[in-house]
Parts: C-alpha cells; sequence; structure tokens
C-alpha cells in the first residue's frame, strides 16, 4: 500500500493580507527548487465545502454541505475518507505544478488561508509552514492605501482576514509549538531590516540550502496571472527597510486614523501583545494624531466599513451612500444627493407600507385612464 501524501513538499506562507508574503515568496522563488505561482486559492473550496456557512453558490450551499456530510458519515470510513480525498486532489494538483516547473517544493501562497488553518495542518502535517507577521496597524495602511483607496467601503471584504486572522495565526502557531516543534515565525520587520540573516533562518527551517543571490528577486521569472502584488514588491529588486514603519502613513489623515482607532479596539491589547506588537505604543500614537488632526468633513466610520453588506442596516446603508455621494460630488452636493434619495426612499417606503398614499403624478395619471374608459376619475 502507498504511503499517504501529507504535504512534505509544500511550503504554505501564512499571513494577513498586506503582510510581505509577495516579497517572501519572490525571494524563496530564486531557489532553484522551488515552484511559486500567484495566489492559487485551490483549498478554499475543499475546506468549506461540508460548511453551511461563509460560502454562497447557486446550488444552495445549504443542501450541498447536508448532502456531503451525510454521504461521508453513511457511506464512508468517515472524515478520514473525505480528507484523503482532499490529500489526494492536491497532491494531483500541486504535482503537476512541479512537473512543469521541472522542481521539487511548491509555495502556496493564499493570505485567506488564514481562515482554514485547522483544515490545513491537519491535511498537512509534514508541510512547513511559515508565519509572516506584520505590525497590524502597517497592514491596514497598506490595505486602504494601495486595494481600497479609491472606495474605502470596500474594507468589509478584508474583515473576516484582518479580524479573525491574526488569532487565527497564533493558535496555529501554538498548535505546532504544543507537539515540540518550533514553529516557523517571520516578521516583516525583521526580514527587510535583516534579510540575509532571516532568509537565512528561514532556508534552514524550512529544509532548502541558502544562498545569498537569492534576495535579489528581481532576476526570477515573473509570476504569471493577476492575483498577485502589482505595487510595492516591483519597486525594488531586493528587500528594503523603508516601509517597515508603514503604519505612520496614517497618522496625518483623519479618514485614516478613524480606522486604526477601530481596528486597534476591535483587536485589542491583548492579541496586538501576543502578536509581538506593542499596543500602548501604536495607541498612543494614533490618540496624539487624533487630537492633532481633527476632522474637517465627514468621516466615513469604521464600524459601518468593516461590516458585511448583509448585515448593514439602515443607517449603516445611509453612511455608505453618504461616503460615495460626497466622494463623487463634494462635500455641499453630496450631502444634498444623500438626503434627497433618503426623503425619495423614505416616501417610497410609506406608499409601500400603507399603500393608499399616493403623489400628485400618479393621482394624475389614474384620472387620465379612467377619462380614457369613460368613468369619473375619483379623487382621494
Amino acid at each position: 500500500m502507498t504511503d499517504k501524501y501529507l504535504g512534505e513538499d509544500l511550503i504554505f506562507i501564512i499571513s494577513l493580507p498586506r503582510s510581505g508574503s509577495t516579497l517572501l515568496q519572490r525571494v524563496l522563488s530564486g531557489h532553484p527548487e522551488v515552484g511559486v505561482s500567484s495566489e492559487p486559492w485551490i483549498l478554499l473550496h475543499q475546506a468549506y465545502a461540508r460548511r453551511s456557512v461563509g460560502i454562497l453558490a447557486e446550488y444552495d450551499q445549504d443542501w450541498s454541505a447536508l448532502g456531503i456530510n451525510e454521504f461521508i458519515k453513511h457511506y464512508t470510513d468517515g472524515d478520514d475518507a473525505y480528507d484523503d480525498g482532499v490529500r489526494a486532489f492536491a497532491q494531483a494538483i500541486y504535482g503537476n505544478a512541479k512537473r512543469q516547473a521541472g522542481v521539487s517544493r511548491f509555495i502556496d501562497k493564499t493570505p485567506r488561508y488564514v481562515l482554514i488553518l485547522d483544515d490545513l495542518q491537519r491535511w498537512f502535517p509534514r508541510a512547513k509552514f511559515v508565519f509572516l507577521l506584520r505590525n497590524p496597524l502597517s497592514v491596514l495602511s497598506s490595505v486602504v492605501n494601495t486595494q481600497i483607496q479609491h472606495d474605502l467601503s470596500t474594507l468589509e471584504r478584508f474583515a473576516n482576514e484582518l479580524l479573525r486572522g491574526p488569532a487565527a495565526m497564533l493558535d496555529a502557531i501554538a498548535a505546532i509549538e504544543a507537539t515540540g516543534d518550533d514553529a516557523i515565525v517571520v516578521r516583516y520587520e525583521d526580514f527587510v531590516s535583516h534579510p540575509e540573516n532571516e532568509l537565512e533562518r528561514i532556508c534552514r527551517q524550512i529544509s532548502l540550502d541558502f544562498d545569498p543571490t537569492m534576495l535579489d528577486y528581481s532576476k526570477n521569472p515573473e509570476i504569471k496571472g493577476v492575483m498577485k502584488d502589482r505595487t510595492g514588491v516591483q519597486q525594488h529588486d531586493r528587500p528594503v527597510g523603508e516601509r517597515q514603519h508603514g503604519w505612520r502613513k496614517m497618522l496625518g489623515d483623519a479618514q485614516q486614523l478613524e480606522f486604526a482607532r477601530g481596528y486597534l479596539t476591535a483587536l485589542g491589547p491583548d492579541l496586538v501583545t501576543r502578536f509581538g506588537y506593542d499596543f500602548d505604543e501604536l495607541n498612543d500614537a494614533v490618540r496624539g494624531a487624533s487630537e492633532r488632526h481633527r476632522p474637517s468633513g465627514y468621516i466615513f466610520p469604521w464600524k459601518v466599513a468593516i461590516v458585511s453588506p448583509d448585515a448593514k442596516k439602515g443607517r449603516d446603508q445611509l453612511d455608505v451612500m453618504k461616503y460615495r455621494n460626497i466622494r463623487d460630488h463634494g462635500p455641499v452636493m453630496g450631502r444634498i444627493r444623500t438626503y434627497y434619495r433618503y426623503v425619495v426612499g423614505f416616501w417610497k417606503a410609506l406608499r409601500f407600507t400603507f399603500g393608499r398614499v399616493e403623489s400628485v403624478p400618479d393621482k394624475m395619471r389614474k384620472q387620465e385612464a379612467a377619462r380614457k374608459e369613460g368613468d369619473r376619475p375619483v379623487f382621494r
């Protein structure tokens, strides 16, 4: 009987979005035995296939999850059968990618894997997990200034990673250390400040021969596809330390300070400290900057921006409308358009609720229709 595939040829880079994972991936791709790709996302579906929440599908995910779980329970050897199927899929798809690249190891860098770390560690206990940590405010600053700068209301697309990711990573690190193994933890700030020392340590921990020329990633083949960083990593050809304090960019902007305060509050001092950063230093800097940079106009609330669309209430939707109108039409016209649409929407709601409330144009149309039919119009 063949040995069960447990991911011994896989390297997972686990991080929050905008944490420097593309930089680390590009550096490691300089090793001749390592293959990389744009973010593949291929294991998320397998993890969510048995869940009834967190996924939408036109075939009705509730029924799909129920059917899969009942099939696994009643007609197979149980959960292990499904896990073996996932492993077989992974072995086939990653194996094909390795053959295409002519390598023996493969790196999967998908930031949203922070949501399925329990599954990954169960499926691939022999894989190498590299946990890349970065100052949470630097992560938020990078998301705001690169990913959502044209529409802050889309911050909710990153909510699960930003809010659930840090604790999930810490739990996964603790699970590895509980087995007696050393977790491979890399801090972005250390990596860009001392790249050669950090790379040598990483290579040793993931069983790769260290070569300092790997740091010049400009010579590595360009990664294909759109699921990749197309901003910061392209501006240099090796790690540089200029962005290790990227969070300080937020301190001069009242809107970004609102998001910074909200994010720090959401994470809390214990989690930020466990993540390896000084909560008091960050909080004091944000509070001091907030006092110096008082809002001079509309500030889009963090508590609205971070909430998913289906969880937004009426007042939240009004805030989203106001933000977009002010962004597109300026502070005066933006507010006028917002409140006009609010009044119109409120009036339509009244008409729908009470039925008998009619506008003057509606009355005139009814009168005209009645005249054409030869009936006497009735005024209400």
